[in-house]
């Protein structure tokens, strides 16, 4: 990891995010962001293009966002600090194991099955910035965002659990090879998404259940206006 790399990126997101705030509300900013970055390391890695720059780019996409999380835990009230930070406790652990695994990628650990295992999971986080996006600022769009959560959820299960399942497997000597904090780290990172999409899963079946009682309760002539 090369820290003459990582001040420079982290002021390059806090950057993009102090502008994109100008316009949009903090969360909104940070989904767009995050999207951004998503967006970003998979256009470099599908070119190959200057993938150990890229790697930096990521790592230190990471070290701003746990800043971000940081800062948001210490400005919310004491009364809810507490419930922001538990929150926010899956996301801080998935961004340190991040920043962890891509620079195993950089010092040698089978370079290119981790970032294509990286890669796969960018891919997967997609349609989460497309429905978070959807929900903030088309909220009255109902149908629209249930059909986006729909999406989401077999985008998601598609590269973050078959896709990403299939590669570890195809990949297991290379998996064996790794020290015991990469796999477990890795392991935590899969179980992660499983819990991930359980959510998704329940997520789904509630809106489509309040599509339903919406679309009951209507009178037929409401129905067309």
């Amino acid at each position: 990891m090369n820290i003459t790399y990582l001040l420079p990126l982290v002021c390059f997101w806090h950057t993009i995010t102090t502008e994109i705030s100008k316009y949009k509300p903090d969360v909104i900013t940070n989904n767009i962001v995050c999207s951004i970055h998503s967006l970003l390391f998979i256009l470099h890695y599908n070119y190959n293009y200057n993938l150990d720059y890229t790697t930096h780019i990521s790592i230190g996409f990471y070290l701003y966002d746990l800043l971000y999380i940081i800062s948001c835990v210490y400005r919310a009230k004491s009364t809810n600090a507490n419930e922001v930070f538990k929150r926010r406790v899956p996301y801080i652990i998935h961004h340190l194991i991040g920043v962890y695994l891509l620079n195993a990628s950089l010092t040698g650990e089978n370079r290119e099955s981790m970032l294509h295992g990286y890669n796969l999971l960018e891919t997967s986080n997609i349609m989460i910035y497309v429905s978070y996006h959807l929900h903030k600022e088309y909220a009255s769009h109902t149908r629209v965002i249930v059909f986006s959560e729909f999406i989401q959820l077999v985008w998601y299960v598609y590269y973050r659990i078959f896709l990403f399942s299939v590669y570890a497997y195809e990949v297991k000597s290379d998996v064996a090879q790794f020290c015991l904090t990469t796999r477990c780290s890795i392991f935590v990172v899969y179980c992660m998404g499983l819990m991930w999409s359980y959510n998704l899963v329940k997520k789904n079946i509630n809106a489509l259940k309040e599509l339903h009682r919406y679309g009951t309760s209507m009178t037929p002539d409401s129905k067309l206006n």
